[in-house]
């Protein structure tokens, strides 16, 4: 894509080379009406209604996308919280149970 544009400029480079000054100039003229054209067409599709129309629906979707998010955060907030909560409930009963293991062995160990 680069060498293509590279390319055709230097091809139109050559061209008005070739050309007498007249033909220079009007060529001149003719690349800085079109420019102004361009520009012109890019500022009404920039205003355009229909662009507007897109801003909202992009807007409206990252708004959407942002409240899922939330959401979602929200949701594996809580089970990430009651999991471990469970494991903090297991993690005791194993702990109590280790140590009823331990005061048995012991109790059996002076007997």
């Amino acid at each position: 894509m680069r060498h293509a544009l590279i390319v055709s400029f230097a091809v139109a480079a050559l061209s008005v080379a070739a050309c007498s000054k007249s033909e220079q100039s009007d060529a001149g003229e003719n690349a800085k009406a079109a420019a102004v054209k361009i520009g012109e067409a890019t500022k009404e599709v920039a205003t355009s209604p229909e662009m507007k129309a897109v801003g909202a629906d992009i807007r409206q979707g990252a708004a959407e996308a942002g409240a899922a998010a939330k959401d979602a955060f929200a949701t594996a907030g809580t089970e990430l919280k009651q999991g471990a909560e469970k494991a903090g409930d297991k993690a005791n009963e194993a702990a109590a149970t280790a140590d009823a293991k331990i005061d048995r062995a012991a109790a059996d160990a002076k007997k």
